[in-house]
């Protein structure tokens, strides 16, 4: 009896006491800071936003202003090789409309940070300094030696004829090639194939990135990626965008361009941290370089061939291939106009 009582007690005590657990912790607003300067570039964009944190955080992110400072003072300080400061640049703010149901956070529009300038010097460092609504915030960037395509890629893509990509019912291997910069990481190569597309009685500029491959630096010497372009149609075949055909009336083969893009130590190390994990561990190294703050400011280098025109051959099978007959392709080339793929 005495034991019955004993447990009844103490199941009464567990069940009468009540503790209300805060799982937050007090709010703070931590700058989160987005910049990848590029000297190849005349615009250089950067995103300032801050920290939340709320009894819901799955809503905040939906709300425009939970993501901003009220005030941010920022400037970027170009840093010569002894030290001292050289040119400051002060950010301006924009302004700009993000599609709707393209992330998680705010997407009417959203705030940016940007400065023109197309003189970079690849030989020296960048410092962004600033603070949002008192709290202060830096880091610093070196940047990527300038680099580009060899000239015997370059003139390849310069043939008289087009790029071909197919020809007499073989698919044609795709080798970029470019001289290495000391300072970049890891290159990614994409060919971008451009069209209009007319649609419901609007006309539309698009386009569809190939990925060609990265590659790691090497010591020396040049670098080249090989790929077989009949990926590149099934690619296309693929393409949500493309397989929605509804309302199309054609869709006009435009020109490709080649573009290869490196990334210094600290976007490379920033990449890698935040792959998604293919291991059996689930806790991930967290990495940034800014000082009183969080994301990354670091640096790249694109160099590009654009404007260049595929083959007879490629555009026909574009038009009437295995791959992509559905896709409603033509061209308006007046120097094939008596052939059926012809679309002024």
């Amino acid at each position: 009896m005495k034991k019955l009582l004993v447990l009844i007690v103490l199941l009464g005590a567990l069940f009468g006491c009540k503790t209300d657990f805060e799982i937050n912790a007090p709010y703070d607003r931590i700058p989160i800071i987005y910049g990848v300067l590029d000297q190849g570039a005349d615009t250089q964009w950067i995103k300032i936003n801050k920290s939340f944190l709320g009894t819901n955080n799955l809503e905040y992110p939906s709300v425009n202003d939970s993501m901003y400072f009220d005030n941010v003072t920022v400037k970027v300080e170009e840093i010569n090789e002894d030290g001292s400061i050289g040119r400051v640049y002060s950010l301006q703010e924009k302004t700009v409309n993000v599609a709707q149901g393209s992330g998680i956070f705010f997407t009417g529009s959203q705030n940016v940070y940007f400065f023109v300038d197309s003189t970079l010097d690849e030989n020296k460092e960048y410092r962004i300094v600033g603070d949002g609504d008192g709290r202060e915030f830096s880091a610093t960037t070196n940047m990527i030696e300038s680099f580009d395509f060899t000239n015997n890629f370059r003139i390849k893509t310069l043939a008289p004829g087009g790029i071909s990509l197919f020809n007499s019912g073989v698919y044609n291997d795709v080798k970029p090639a470019w001289r290495q910069s000391p300072d970049a990481e890891s290159y990614g190569v994409v060919m971008r194939f451009h069209y209009t597309e007319h649609r419901g009685g609007n006309v539309y500029e698009k386009f569809v990135d190939w990925n060609l491959g990265e590659k790691k630096p090497t010591t020396s010497g040049e670098l080249e990626t090989v790929s077989n372009s009949e990926s590149f149609f099934g690619l296309l075949a693929n393409t949500p965008e493309l397989k929605d055909t509804v309302g199309v009336t054609k869709r006009v083969i435009g020109t490709v361009d080649f573009r290869i893009t490196s990334a210094n130590f600290i976007l490379k190390t920033y990449i890698d941290v935040n792959k998604p994990n293919s291991g059996v561990a689930f806790d991930k190294p967290d990495y940034t370089n800014i000082e009183g703050g969080r994301g990354v400011w670091a640096s790249r280098y694109t160099s590009e061939i654009t404007g260049r025109s595929l083959s007879e051959k490629t555009v026909e099978h574009l038009y009437n291939g295995s791959y992509t007959s559905h896709l409603k392709f033509c061209t308006d080339n007046p120097a094939w106009s008596t052939d059926p793929y012809y679309c002024p």
